[in-house]
């Protein structure tokens, strides 16, 4: 009788797939919650959306949007009209009605100059493909835009937090990378960049860290974390 014989590696594949499968569904979650949040928050922030708005007014309902769910206040606190005419000369934005004092803008430049603010701010993406994404675009492409943002800016508060840290630490043993001694006890509160890669998975560096500031120092942070990952596969 022929049996039929599991191909090596297919197990692994199996639970990768899974797992991938698992960040992807909170990651559509947690993008589908702000976006309903922020659809409340519009029907009660501006009831009727046809409402002619000035510059000032986006100002002050991006700061009301950023504070009503939740997020940094220093996102929004350099935020100002001056950041607005910025995003027009820019064309990040989409030109409003009139010209100058007399120039009007709608509820469409409100998630445009949130997304590009919170793209700008988190550094996952660049105001370049900001602009590509939210000019010119529907309103549903907008919000779509806008929650993926909220959503990357949740998750980075949330990896910041010592609790998420020592949720991690405890999942596995920490592993320097080659040729690092680790500290006995690694900081959890130390200000930090995070950099969202593919597949769901975050890379943290220190905001001391010279890569920050050294092409050097960032081909070698590179080739170190390729190194501990190849490690880590063969052990």
């Amino acid at each position: 009788m022929r049996t039929s014989r599991r191909r090596p590696g297919r197990r692994v594949l199996s639970v990768t797939t899974r797992n991938s499968r698992d960040g992807s569904a909170i990651r559509t979650d947690a993008e589908q919650k702000a976006l309903d949040e922020l659809r409340a928050w519009r029907a009660h922030a501006v009831p009727d959306s046809t409402t002619p708005l000035g510059a000032d007014d986006l100002v002050r309902l991006l700061r009301e949007c950023f504070s009503t769910l939740g997020l940094d206040p220093a996102i929004a606190a350099g935020f100002t009209v001056n950041t607005v005419h910025y995003y027009r000369r820019k064309d990040i934005i989409d030109p409003p009605g009139g010209r100058t004092a007399a120039a009007r803008y709608g509820i469409r430049h409100v998630w445009q100059v949130a997304g590009a603010r919170l793209a700008g701010y988190l550094g996952l993406v660049t105001l370049a493909e900001a602009r590509s994404e939210i000019r010119d675009a529907n309103a549903s492409t907008l919000l779509a835009f806008l929650a993926a943002r909220v959503a990357d800016a949740r998750a980075r508060h949330d990896m910041r937090r010592p609790s998420a840290m020592a949720a991690l630490s405890l999942r596995e043993p920490i592993r320097p990378l080659p040729g690092v001694i680790p500290s006995t006890t690694p900081p959890t509160t130390e200000p930090a960049l995070m950099i969202a890669l593919p597949g769901n998975a975050w890379c943290i560096v220190p905001a001391a860290h010279d890569a920050h500031h050294s092409r050097e120092a960032a081909s070698a942070l590179g080739r170190a974390l390729a190194a501990a990952l190849r490690d880590h596969r063969t052990s």
